[in-house]
């Protein structure tokens, strides 16, 4: 499983990469906006990101420039409507590592996807703890006292959302739409399912953090004092 990020204006485009990437078992962020991007790729651990250069407030090269300018090597595929050299060019030169023409195969996509993390084997994000919790961004595992969790991709997305939220509370709609994507229907039952799984899960492994429901607020993950 990687964590993505998709930067695409086009929702139709946006929503079907979303709903392909989640299908093979990826946890995917999708923006529409340099402004918004940026901040998202500044703060989480991203293992690939998928850019347009045309988007909503500007330009994706400048987006990649930027962020590669701030020391971020996340592998990175840009993609553009004009099959011209130049676009390409000034992508590759922004920083980009990879390009994809539009329209194209969602088959190729995952195979440029394939190949750009294999060209990056290095990039690992730092692990997080709380209490005895050790926390893989990358992984879809946690580690409990010593001892590894098996997590399923939502699991992992969940616990990914509310573990970076630190002492914040995560509202429902927001780890819903974080956890289950812009194209993909769900529920609020949806979601107090999910988390009743984690819950038990990390109880289950002897965790000494909380995750609790805060009515009408949303959820918090804080570590208990014995």
């Amino acid at each position: 499983m990687m964590r993505i990020l998709v930067v695409e204006n086009d929702r139709l485009l946006s929503e079907a990469l979303a709903r392909r990437l989640a299908e093979a078992g990826h946890a995917v962020d999708v923006f529409a906006t340099v402004a918004d991007a940026e901040a998202a790729w500044r703060l989480a651990a991203y293992d690939l990101c998928i850019v347009d250069i045309m988007l909503d407030d500007g330009d994706g090269r400048a987006l990649v420039r930027s962020v590669r300018a701030a020391g971020l090597r996340t592998p990175t595929l840009m993609l553009t409507a004009r099959d011209e050299i130049g676009d390409r060019v000034t992508g590759l030169d922004a920083g980009a590592d990879d390009y994809l023409v539009k329209p194209f195969a969602t088959e190729e996509l995952l195979a440029r996807m394939r190949a750009l993390r294999r060209r990056s084997p290095g990039i690992t994000a730092t692990e997080m703890r709380l209490g005895n919790l050790l926390y893989d961004p990358h992984g879809t595992r946690l580690t409990v006292a010593d001892r590894e969790v098996r997590l399923t991709a939502q699991e992992h997305a969940a616990l990914d959302k509310l573990i970076r939220a630190g002492d914040r509370v995560t509202p429902k709609r927001m780890l819903g739409e974080h956890v289950y994507a812009l194209h993909q229907d769900w529920s609020d039952n949806a979601v107090e399912t999910l988390v009743h799984r984690l819950r038990r899960k990390l109880s289950d492994a002897g965790a000494t953090v909380e995750l609790k429901a805060l009515r009408g607020l949303g959820y918090i993950l804080y570590e208990t004092r014995s």
